[in-house]
């Protein structure tokens, strides 16, 4: 907690005295938007619901049936995301995912979606800056939604809502998997009321989220069962999020090293096997993207040409990498995070109790991966939203002190912080 506490105030108090005046569009520094009270009654919704989760979600979660218990936590994180959203009126659920810099508009102008997807990299500079930073993925889907009847920011935010409610499921399937159904339950509560919910809902990188979360779970049930079919459908899906986020390269870090830690008491055959399948599945996806014109490799390498004559070029990185980032990521997951976290770390020295601390800690060294990178200076509390589920697995979310406590966060960052999501 401590520790918790010092990243914050640190990431605060340079960024407030430094870098929130000096133009780089991080005026509430280390996040982004700016500092303006907004609570009231209009937050009485989610303080009532973050409340009967702290009071109530520890023993719902001890006591579900787990055939039930994923789709109550997801559940119970939408509505969460919905209620901390809705505070602001319900446009706010919308009103993020409809501005001039976000697919949805920009989907709308296109004619042909072929010779938009083949020529994407040479065009990346007359696209607005969030197409700029993505592969076409998000602009695709937004393009197919609209051809279907499904057009406008509201289809996207359902999107994106349910893409957070999937990866809480996801990423506590998976926690069973790994570290057996006790550790799973305890960590239910706490994947329902995120402070990360203030920027999910909504933000498409919610639905990128689910992605990851759902390939990743899908990867370590394949090995944990010995599933071929879901070994290359986890690789499918993962290819998916590849051409929605370049971003979730890094998020590969998690199934990959949780499935050679397991991997230590098994064949090396079936390890072999399983990344084959993996394989096999991204692989034919971006192999697709491909035979459409374009390159993952060369998109990736346009985008961060844009990134460093742009923005990437203006904004501190020595403070953004020591705190600026860290503080973000610290706020989006909360106390709860950070204190299990440290139970995670002493876990792994343990023989015995390694297995419940290995997806967070994997999830860690992705998020030093990620931070180390320079590709992501500022912003991290939206971009690094796919990190949070793994992370929060850590959290005692049998304590009620702790959810109370997540509770809190949440509901300050939503009453002090006016965020473009």
């Amino acid at each position: 907690m401590a520790a918790w506490v010092v990243v914050v105030v640190a990431a605060l108090a340079w960024g407030t005295l430094v870098v929130a005046g000096s133009g780089v569009s991080l005026r509430a520094a280390p996040l982004m938007g700016h500092w303006a009270w907004d609570g009231g009654r209009t937050l009485a919704p989610a303080l009532l619901a973050g409340a009967a989760v702290a009071r109530w979600g520890p023993g719902v979660a001890a006591h579900a049936s787990w055939r039930a218990l994923p789709a109550l936590t997801g559940l119970g994180a939408v509505a969460w995301t919905a209620a901390l959203a809705a505070s602001d009126g319900w446009h706010r659920l919308t009103a993020p995912l409809a501005t001039r810099h976000e697919y949805e508009p920009f989907a709308a102008g296109i004619d042909d979606l072929g010779r938009f997807v083949a020529g994407f990299t040479a065009g990346l500079g007359d696209y607005p800056i969030h197409v700029q930073g993505h592969p076409p993925g998000p602009v695709v889907l937004a393009w197919l939604l609209d051809r279907a009847g499904l057009g406008g920011a509201g289809w996207l935010a359902l999107l994106s809502l349910a893409g957070w409610g999937v990866a809480a499921a996801a990423a506590l399937v998976a926690a069973r998997d790994v570290a057996g159904e006790g550790p799973a339950r305890r960590a239910a509560p706490a994947l329902v009321v995120l402070p990360a919910a203030v920027w999910a809902g909504t933000s498409l990188d919610a639905f990128f989220a689910g992605l990851t979360a759902t390939g990743g779970a899908l990867a370590v049930a394949a090995f944990t069962r010995s599933s071929p079919a879901r070994a290359v459908g986890a690789g499918a899906v993962l290819g998916l999020a590849l051409l929605c986020s370049y971003g979730a390269a890094v998020m590969l870090a998690v199934p990959v090293l949780a499935t050679l830690a397991l991997a230590r008491s098994r064949p090396s055959r079936d390890l072999a096997r399983w990344a084959a399948c993996v394989a096999a599945g991204g692989v034919a996806v971006l192999a697709v993207a491909g035979a459409a014109g374009f390159s993952w490799f060369d998109g990736l390498s346009a985008t961060r040409a844009a990134y460093w004559a742009g923005v990437g070029a203006e904004r501190p990185g020595l403070y953004l990498t020591l705190v600026g980032n860290p503080g973000a990521l610290a706020l989006a997951t909360g106390p709860a995070v950070a204190a299990g976290l440290a139970l995670a770390v002493a876990g792994l020295r343990r023989a015995r109790a390694w297995r419940p601390a290995l997806l967070p800690a994997a999830a860690a060294a992705a998020v030093l991966a990620a931070d180390l990178s320079q590709l992501s200076r500022g912003e991290v509390e939206r971009i690094w939203l796919p990190f949070v589920p793994w992370l929060t697995l850590a959290a005692p979310g049998d304590r009620r002190g702790w959810i109370a406590a997540q509770v809190a966060v949440a509901l300050a960052l939503q009453a002090c912080l006016a965020s473009p999501w």
